[in-house]
C-alpha cells in the first residue's frame, strides 16, 4: 500500500510534473507487495518456513512492472514523459487500461492465493490442536480481506478514469484509500507484529508426507480396533485438558500422530478438532443436564476443556441445537 500511496502523492501534489523521472516508482516498488505478502503468510503459518531459491518467481511482478515501464516511459524524452502524465487519468499506470487492469489483477490474484492458504492452514491446524485459540490468524485474514477491499475499490476507479473518463474522481479515491490505510490496515499491521508471539507456527504438512507413506484404506489398521480409542477417551479423559494435541494423544494411544491422525479421519469420520471437541461438547451436555450440578456454565465450560467461551457455545449449539444456558434451564424447568 505504501507504494500506492507514494504514486498517488506523487501525481496529486504534481511532483512528477516537475521531476518526470520520478514517476510510476511507487507502482513498480508496489509490486514487491504481492510476494512479499504470500511468503510473510507463509513464514507465520509454518515456523521451518525459510527463503529459498524458487521464491525469487514472486519478484516477477516488479521485474515485469519495470520492463513496461523503461519500455513505455522512462527511454522517452522529458517532454513526452510530460506529455504521458499529463494524459494519465490514473496514477501509476500510464494511459493504459490494460495495464492497469494487469496490475490489479496481479495483486488480487495474489491475495486470493494467500487467502485460500490461509483456509488450508485452518484445516491443518485441526488434524493437531484441540484448541485453536490463537492459531487460526484471523487477523492476517482480516487484514488481507480489508486490503482486498482497497485494492477492488482502487479497480473500480481505474475503470471508471480508464473507460467511463470519470471526472473529478481522483480526490475521492485519494481520500478513500488514505481512510482504509489509516483506519484498518495500520492497526491491524501492528496487530500483526503482535500476534505471532502467541503461536510459533507448524511444521508443513509436506514434511510429515515425506517421512510416512500415506495409508489408502481403512482396513490397514487392523491392530487398531476403535474400542481402544474409545476405552482411552473414557477411561483417562484426556479431552478435559485444554491443549490436547494430536502428539500427545498419540502417545497416550501407543501410536505416531500421522497414524492416529488418518486412524480418526478414515474410521472415525472425524479430524481431531471434531473428535475431542465432541466429547468435550458430551461432557458438558451431561453436566448442565444434572439436576445437582452447582458449578456456573463458565466453570462447567473450563472443566470440560475449553478456553473460548464463544468456541463453546458455537459448537454446543451446533450439537444440542440450543444455547448452554437454554440447554440448562430445560432441564430445570421440567423438574
Amino acid at each position: 500500500m505504501a507504494g500506492t500511496l507514494l504514486e498517488v502523492f506523487l501525481h496529486t501534489t504534481g511532483f512528477v510534473l516537475r521531476y518526470p523521472e520520478t514517476a510510476f516508482t511507487g507502482t513498480i516498488l508496489g509490486m514487491l507487495q504481492p510476494g512479499a505478502i504470500f511468503l510473510y503468510a507463509q513464514s507465520v503459518m509454518y515456523r521451518d518456513f525459510r527463503l529459498r531459491l524458487r521464491h525469487l518467481a514472486h519478484l516477477l511482478p516488479v521485474l515485469g512492472a519495470a520492463a513496461v515501464f523503461v519500455v513505455g516511459y522512462y527511454r522517452l524524452s522529458t517532454e513526452e514523459q510530460v506529455s504521458v502524465l499529463s494524459d494519465t487519468h490514473y496514477p501509476g499506470v500510464m494511459n493504459s487500461v490494460v495495464l492497469a487492469i494487469a496490475l490489479h489483477t496481479i495483486m488480487l490474484a495474489y491475495l486470493a492465493a494467500t487467502l485460500k492458504k490461509i483456509s488450508r492452514f485452518g484445516v491443518e491446524l485441526r488434524e493437531i490442536f484441540s484448541d485453536l485459540d490463537n492459531k487460526e490468524l484471523g487477523w492476517l485474514r482480516n487484514l488481507l480481506l480489508a486490503y482486498t477491499t482497497a485494492w477492488a475499490l482502487s479497480l473500480v476507479y481505474c475503470l471508471l478514469a480508464h473507460i467511463l473518463r470519470v471526472t473529478g474522481s481522483h480526490e475521492w479515491l485519494t481520500i478513500a484509500t488514505t481512510g482504509v490505510s489509516i483506519a484498518i490496515l495500520l492497526p491491524m499491521s501492528v496487530l500483526a507484529f503482535q500476534q505471532p508471539a502467541l503461536f510459533a507456527g507448524i511444521r508443513p504438512a509436506s514434511a510429515s508426507k515425506d517421512a510416512a507413506p500415506r495409508i489408502s484404506t481403512a482396513d490397514q489398521f487392523p491392530e487398531l480396533p476403535t474400542a481402544q480409542i474409545l476405552q482411552l477417551m473414557e477411561e483417562q479423559r484426556p479431552y478435559l485438558h485444554s491443549n490436547l494435541t494430536v502428539d500427545r494423544l498419540a502417545r497416550l494411544a501407543g501410536l505416531s500422530p500421522r497414524d492416529l491422525s488418518q486412524f480418526l479421519n478414515q474410521q472415525m469420520g472425524r479430524n481431531f478438532y471434531e473428535f475431542v471437541n465432541g466429547y468435550r461438547i458430551e461432557h458438558a451436555r451431561q453436566r448442565l443436564a444434572d439436576l445437582t450440578e452447582k458449578a456456573t456454565i463458565t466453570d462447567i465450560m473450563y472443566e470440560s476443556g475449553f478456553n473460548s467461551k464463544s468456541v463453546f457455545n458455537t459448537l454446543f449449539r451446533e450439537t444440542t441445537g440450543k444455547t448452554p444456558s437454554q440447554y440448562r434451564r430445560s432441564f430445570r424447568n421440567n423438574d
